[in-house]
């Protein structure tokens, strides 16, 4: 009989212990007593850490007040031309509803639709009165 498991295959528990580091592999662990005792004997780059901070707090400060300046100096045009621009839409929506305002303002339309509505509803219902009677008749 032949094995079950094709040849090409490795055993699973020969490939896990293949892949296990030996002693001199295993990388060093983080010891605390270590850091603890590196903590307590003082910064060693204190001076250039303030340094850089410093930097930084100066240079975030030159960007924001720069940002405020652009922004300041460009937001009344940003606004004067979306203002115009808006009234430019508005102005070239109304002017096609400008002629079917007038139609409607006229005393004789909504009476006119209105009975055109009335006399669509009373067609379907009229339909619908005789197509119900031609199904339930049969």
């Amino acid at each position: 009989m032949s094995d079950p498991r094709p040849s090409d295959l490795f055993d699973e528990s020969r490939l896990r212990r293949a892949l296990r580091l030996e002693a001199s592999e295993v990388p060093p662990r983080l010891d605390a007593l270590a850091i603890a005792s590196i903590e307590r004997a003082g910064p060693r780059f204190g001076f250039a850490a303030s340094a850089s901070a410093v930097v930084a707090g100066v240079a975030a400060a030159v960007l924001i007040a720069s940002g405020a300046i652009a922004i300041s100096a460009l937001a009344p045009a940003l606004a004067g031309d979306g203002l115009a621009a808006t009234i430019t839409l508005a102005a070239q929506i109304a002017i096609p509803i400008d002629g079917l305002v007038r139609q409607l303002q006229e005393p004789t339309m909504p009476l006119a639709a209105i009975a055109g509505l009335a006399i669509a509803i009373a067609y379907e219902y009229r339909q619908r009165r005789e197509r119900f009677h031609v199904v339930h008749s049969s």
